[in-house]
């Protein structure tokens, strides 16, 4: 695999196809995000359009709400760095510095999240692309409440007939939307193509219940939504995640079997 770098994106190439593209511009209104992520087909699966910042682009990471409130940035920091079929990106959040007295310096910002998110891109496959992404979550001074939109989701590129479903059998946005199951996943035919394409989001059991959220017939939106949680005062909190980029649906692509490979590893 080949690696494209900048201080701004990230691409992957296997045999001169492209796999992915990660942003990692250092904007607090973008999150890093994957676009465009393509199927072993080499159609597009992704999208990046921000329909009025009601959902996030490509597959993304949010945070959700941090002690109560939107995660605030007095001071962020980014990096990134790749090698082989991983990379990473480290987002430093800081407090601002207060003065011990009026007649004093301001003290450094310190961190108060340390977020890392790690990458692995797999050999691309006749029927599946897979990453896996990981999360880690590191509180270095005090205890964090994350609560809200906190998880992982896809905004799917133009589809027609798409749908959600899960691994409970429910297939719809009505059925899909709001309930608990072990991955969900989004499919249809693409607009320009007429490809069968979805993605499918499966996360680890380690991560606890985790709740969907779909908009198929709207927005072409997945989310896999974490239970809240708390990470205490220097610990860190870890979220797992295997995704798939497939050529075909849910009635001729094994997604359990699929899964069941990813929770035996």
């Amino acid at each position: 695999m080949l690696h494209e770098f900048n201080e701004k994106e990230l691409s992957i190439t296997e045999d001169d196809a492209p796999i992915l593209t990660c942003h990692h511009s250092g904007d607090v209104a973008r999150p890093p995000y994957l676009h465009p992520f393509y199927a072993p087909n080499g159609h597009v699966v992704t999208d990046d359009t921000n329909i009025g910042h009601q959902h996030p682009p490509g597959v993304c990471f949010t945070r959700g709400t941090v002690n109560g409130a939107a995660l605030h940035y007095d001071e962020m920091t980014r990096d990134a760095e790749a090698s082989s079929a991983r990379f990473s990106i480290v987002t430093t959040w800081k407090n601002s510095a207060e003065p011990f007295l009026p007649a004093e310096p301001f003290l450094p910002a310190e961190p108060f999240l340390i977020e890392t998110c790690k990458t692995e891109v797999h050999p691309r496959q006749t029927e599946v692309q897979i990453l896996d992404i990981e999360l880690s979550l590191h509180a270095p001074s005090q205890p964090l409440e994350f609560t809200g939109d906190v998880g992982l989701s896809y905004l799917a590129v133009e589809m027609e007939y798409r749908k959600a479903a899960d691994a409970d059998g429910r297939i719809g946005e009505s059925e899909v939307n709001s309930n608990t199951s072990v991955w969900g996943t989004l499919c249809g035919l693409t607009t320009a193509e007429q490809a069968a394409v979805g993605v499918a989001i499966f996360p680890h059991p380690s991560n606890g219940d985790t709740t969907f959220l779909a908009e198929d017939a709207s927005f072409g939106f997945l989310f896999a939504q974490a239970a809240p949680f708390t990470i205490n005062a220097d610990t860190t909190h870890t979220l797992k995640y295997r995704v798939l980029a497939y050529v075909g649906d849910i009635f001729t692509v094994d997604l359990s079997g699929y899964h069941q490979d990813y929770t035996n590893t």
